[in-house]
């Protein structure tokens, strides 16, 4: 049986890219950061190694911003509010 998490990630993420962390709110797929397959690869020394995408209107991919850092990639974007501000907005 096929999951759908992995079908809609995998729908959603370009070919030459892997993914490497994914954010969800409970079964809700939020975010995802895809980066180099390999950190000893040259492009992992590269300044856009990695790229954050949020996931829009359930089914669809944007592309936020690239950088060498996953961390501040969250930060500069909100990922952690975002997750945060959902799950207290569903609950009110």
């Amino acid at each position: 049986m096929t999951n759908p998490k992995s079908t809609l990630l995998n729908s959603l993420v370009p070919k030459d890219e892997t993914v490497w962390v994914t954010y969800y709110r409970d079964d809700d797929l939020l975010f995802f950061l895809t980066g180099p397959t390999s950190l000893t690869s040259s492009m992992a020394a590269q300044s856009a190694a990695f790229t954050l995408y949020a996931v829009t209107d359930g089914s669809k991919a944007k592309k936020l911003g690239k950088g060498g850092d996953p961390t501040a990639l969250e930060k500069k974007y909100g990922v952690s509010e975002a997750i945060r501000s959902t799950r207290i907005a569903k609950a009110s």
